[in-house]
């Protein structure tokens, strides 16, 4: 019986406890927000004050630099294109209009009391 109990005791702490891994840290979980606002060139091309405007075309790995072959598969029905450039424009089209979300609090690690935390003697629970 008491074999029994402790067995149950401890399951139930161990699956309390492996609800989220220290690694994970104890910031809560969610889309980290980008920084869309620079177009130009980052600060670390721009250490010299110049402001250049980027002109290196982003072309997919695939196309081996060659522009004329993107704009000619580009042209062909959408079941005739390659995997790689459907696949390469879905991506671009996400990078430049990306979902961010709301990151929700952590009420596991809420530092300042709220007033749920007291009870009816207005003392910290």
């Amino acid at each position: 019986m008491k074999s029994t109990i402790f067995f149950t005791v401890s399951v139930l702490v161990v699956s309390c406890f492996a609800q989220r891994s220290p690694y994970a840290g104890r910031l809560p979980i969610g889309y980290p927000i980008m920084d869309t606002t620079s177009t130009t060139v980052s600060d670390l091309d721009n250490r010299f004050g110049e402001d250049v405007p980027v002109t290196t075309e982003r072309l997919p790995i695939e196309a081996n630099g060659d522009r004329e072959l993107v704009n000619r598969l580009k042209k062909l029905p959408i079941d005739q294109q390659p995997f790689w450039l459907i696949n390469w424009l879905h991506l671009e089209q996400m990078r430049q209009n990306p979902q961010t979300y709301q990151s929700k609090p952590n009420t596991f690690i809420d530092l300042v009391p709220s007033q749920n935390n007291q009870n009816i003697n207005g003392q910290l629970s």
